[in-house]
């Protein structure tokens, strides 16, 4: 079976930037691996953490333990509590949208121009601190494992991994080890978090 290789997506099309421009008082900072703003200041949660996520109802029951390990593993590397869910299974449109809540969707329907995407992370900001972060799984075009010993298929764990640095504000990086590289084979595990990856968000958290 061949083996292919599919993007991740990091949309910050959603950035709210409120009030007027102001000359800037603060120098460019090094990125570390983040998005940055206009002013080129990293943008993060800026260390109020944990982040509180909601898990939309359309994200089947059997996903719950690879989300939930890939929220531990956050923990177990910065010591402390990086995600909280506050919702498994909440109500509401099935279609993120911008409302406050950062909610993880599992997602039946995409667009076909994009349908080598895995996943997409869009993220709304304020300056530089993220307020809300939603994490979009392309289920229309993809099938995951939800365990390590189903068969090679996308990685569930591995997915969010990536996708949940996106929601603390990290970019793509394609040095070799980083979890935020561009891309997953089929069947690959990337469920540890790199040196690079550890260096970058310590940048910020």
């Amino acid at each position: 079976m061949p083996i292919f290789r599919w993007l991740f997506i990091l949309s910050v099309v959603g950035i709210a930037v409120l009030g007027p421009r102001l000359m800037r008082t603060t120098p460019p900072q090094n990125t570390c691996n983040f998005v940055q703003n206009v002013d080129q200041q990293r943008v993060s949660w800026k260390g109020e953490l944990p982040v509180h996520l909601r898990v939309h109802k359309s994200v089947p029951l059997e996903a719950r333990p690879a989300i939930e390990r890939a929220l531990s593993m956050y923990k177990q590397v910065l010591g402390r509590d990086v995600f909280v869910i506050d919702t498994w299974g909440v109500d509401g449109p099935d279609v993120p949208e911008k409302d406050g809540n950062s909610t993880i969707y599992w997602m039946s329907q995409w667009e076909p121009e994009r349908s080598k995407e895995q996943a997409r992370t869009t993220l709304y900001w304020n300056g530089d601190r993220i307020y809300e972060a939603d994490i979009r799984v392309n289920a229309a075009n993809f099938r995951f494992n939800f365990s390590p010993d189903q068969s090679p298929q996308i990685d569930l764990e591995s997915l969010m991994i990536h996708e949940l640095g996106h929601v603390l504000g990290l970019t793509h990086d394609p040095t070799h080890g980083s979890v935020m590289n561009f891309s997953l084979d089929e069947g690959q595990l990337r469920r540890h978090l790199g040196v690079i990856d550890l260096a970058s968000l310590h940048c910020e958290y």
